[in-house]
């Protein structure tokens, strides 16, 4: 299919490329985003397909495709989105009868980023009359405001076609190119502000929140608390502290981590918009990214004013956020730090959570998840009648009985503080979360790796390579040696082209190159 126009990807798109790749591809469905969406009375299929291409023809994401190995302006191997043409939005037809296997294959099957569009769309009839559609989105190309902004058009678009009447759609003043091409030109002065902040954030951050917690385990937990007397507790500080309710959260969540971890100095991310910073808040992509987060507990401070601090943070966040992922990520690697508990915040408003009591629920092992590099991942679902915190985790940091406790104190510690005479301190807190100081790690020093001459040779040969470096140091890691993470699939690439097997993961972490020389395999045809 011929190219229409092409761009690098927008900054907020680089985590979700790398955790896409960085994990195996039965397991990338992890990351789709699927919905059954709502259809008026009296909507026919062929005004879904009509619908569909129509947003297709207006929003060139839904025809954008992805080349991880693309050439960039220095000539140098950079991942490039291009946008193809419009044609019609493929869509699949099942049956009430085959619909969830259809529906199942075309969740839990990975998206071909090079050649697949991301969206799938499946209409399911019964006896011919349209029922139910499903949409499954590639979150590389979408965020919650992208995805919502798609929902109401297609709602305007059906219900304009079942009423007879023309639709009504707000101007699409930028597409993702235009806001990559703004990003392009950007200079090193121009980011600077946004970078020495987080430059600022990472020199702090501790080097593994979890050390005192982190042992040798394969499994992975999941569990939610719905509690709906926390949604008016929180709303409660936030207005007595006069700050956003996110503000509540992320300092109980910071409170509740130092009490489970023992530590002082807390270290999360957070996921957060660029699309104020940028100035493209309307665009139709992936505009948000997780960003590290610190919190120094020290001195051990009244919640109030953790609550105080973490809005702070949030604004500051907000202020710097429009940066390139990737440069971010490479600071924290440089500085060899940990930083995988991750924090989101979802509005699921005007829906009801369904329930008016507390109800704890486990949930089925996250075991795709567990393979995306992160070890904790804590939802706050915000409903229209209550808050539902739903958290994953590796059991290699915290174990079932851990993740009911860290859900269920924290919701405690949130509903001790809707009383305005309640103020605890950090130490007080932990006392009424109700974990046991862990004890020190053990530090396991990592063996020298044997025989990787060979294996070291091409490895520094090929970071150097496409990462257009002079002589590169086996003993550092690769972006401690100046290589970009955004070039690691063409590292890849490059290294089985010279007879060598390798993963995304190792380049990723603090490790020395040396030692991920020793994991090379020959590479198999």
């Amino acid at each position: 299919m011929p190219e229409a126009k092409s761009a690098n990807l927008c900054w907020g798109q680089h985590h979700h490329l790398l955790r896409y790749l960085r994990v195996p591809a039965p397991s990338r469905h992890e990351a789709h985003i699927g919905t059954s969406y709502p259809l008026p009375a009296g909507c026919t299929v062929a005004a879904v397909r009509t619908a569909l291409t129509h947003l297709v023809r207006r929003h060139e994401v839904l025809r954008t495709v992805y080349d991880l190995t693309g050439t960039a302006a220095d000539g140098r191997a950079w991942p490039r989105q291009i946008v193809q043409p419009p044609a019609p939005q493929p869509v699949t037809e099942a049956t009430t009868e085959d619909a969830v296997d259809v529906i199942a294959r075309l969740t839990r099957t990975p998206f071909d980023l090079a050649r697949e569009w991301p969206l799938r769309a499946c209409v399911v009839t019964t006896g011919g009359r349209l029922v139910r559609l499903h949409l499954v989105f590639n979150h590389l190309a979408f965020d919650d405001v992208a995805l919502d902004r798609l929902a109401a058009e297609l709602d305007e678009l059906l219900a304009a076609r079942t009423e007879g009447r023309p639709a009504v759609l707000d101007p699409v003043d930028h597409q993702p190119v235009d806001l990559a091409r703004f990003e392009e030109s950007r200079t090193e002065a121009d980011l600077e502000p946004a970078l020495g902040h987080w430059r600022d954030i990472v020199e702090k951050l501790p080097a593994d929140v979890f050390s005192a917690r982190r042992r040798t385990s394969e499994a992975a937990h999941s569990a939610s608390f719905t509690v709906p007397s926390l949604l008016s507790a929180a709303r409660a500080i936030a207005a007595r502290e006069h700050v956003w309710p996110s503000a509540v959260h992320l300092a109980a969540y910071a409170v509740t981590l130092a009490a489970y971890t023992g530590e002082t100095l807390v270290a999360h991310r957070m996921y957060t918009s660029q699309r104020d910073a940028s100035g493209f808040g309307g665009a139709v992509t992936c505009l948000s990214y997780p960003t590290p987060v610190l919190a120094d507990l020290d001195g051990d401070p009244l919640f109030s004013a953790v609550v105080k601090a973490s809005a702070t943070r949030v604004s500051q966040a907000m202020t710097h956020a429009h940066v390139p992922y990737d440069r971010v990520y490479e600071l924290m690697a440089e500085e060899g730090v940990r930083v995988v508990a991750e924090l989101n915040f979802l509005d699921n408003a005007p829906r009801s959570c369904r329930t008016k009591r507390d109800r704890y629920a486990v949930n089925a092992a996250p075991d795709d998840w567990a393979r995306a590099g992160s070890d904790s991942y804590l939802r706050v679902y915000e409903w229209a009648d209550g808050i539902t915190l739903a958290l994953q985790a590796l059991d290699a940091v915290m174990d079932a009985e851990a993740v009911e406790r860290f859900l269920r104190g924290y919701a405690r510690l949130v509903e001790a503080h809707r009383d305005p005479g309640t103020d605890l301190r950090v130490s007080e807190a932990a006392m009424l979360i109700g974990f046991t100081p862990p004890k020190p790690p053990r530090i396991r020093a990592e063996p020298e790796p044997t025989g990787t001459a060979p294996a070291e040779r091409v490895l520094t040969e090929v970071v150097a390579e496409v990462n257009g470096l002079g002589e590169v140091d086996p003993g550092r890691s690769y972006t401690g040696a100046g290589g970009r993470v955004l070039r690691l699939p063409r590292v890849v690439e490059a290294l089985h082209e010279r007879g060598w097997s390798a993963g995304l993961v190792p380049f990723t972490t603090a490790r020395p190159l040396s030692a991920l020389a020793h994991e090379l395999v020959p590479a198999r045809g």
